[in-house]
């Protein structure tokens, strides 16, 4: 069981260390989109679709893992309170290491989201030759927000 359990937690270490890759990748989107540098766009999206892939793989296993430890509808807020004895903090660590990276990609992810529907709005209204007005104009993003 402690194994088994051990193995589970270094799971969720790759999944967060995913996470935070995703997270630079959006950052490096939103940058690139920010600069019209559409081949690093590009290069950006594939990384992502790549990693997407994987991230997607480890969550099936994660979802066969917690199947085997008897926990499957426990969430990873729950977690710490099914950990083996002498394995709590290291659960909690772990949990809360996904949860932050993930909340860390959310947030990237909806700036480069953003980013990329200004520019969007902006290219557009140029092509119908409409006046772009300063809340269509695209700004740089400031990361150490």
């Amino acid at each position: 069981m402690m194994a088994a359990w051990s193995d589970y937690l270094g799971l969720l270490e790759n999944l967060a260390g995913i996470m935070d890759q995703l997270t630079e990748i959006e950052q490096e989107k939103t940058a690139s989109v920010s600069r019209g540098d559409v081949n690093a766009v590009d290069a950006c999206m594939k990384r992502e679709q790549a990693l997407s892939m994987s991230l997607r793989g480890l969550d099936q296993k994660r979802e066969k893992m917690l199947a085997q430890l008897g926990l499957k509808s426990i969430s990873l807020r729950e977690l710490e309170d099914h950990a083996p004895e002498g394995q709590e903090m290291e659960t909690k660590k772990a949990a809360e290491r996904l949860r932050g990276s993930y909340a860390l990609f959310q947030g990237a992810s909806q700036l480069a989201r953003d980013t990329l529907e200004c520019h969007l709005r902006a290219i557009e209204k140029a092509q119908k030759g409409e006046p772009i007005i300063e809340e269509d104009q695209p700004r740089q993003a400031d990361f150490r927000a």
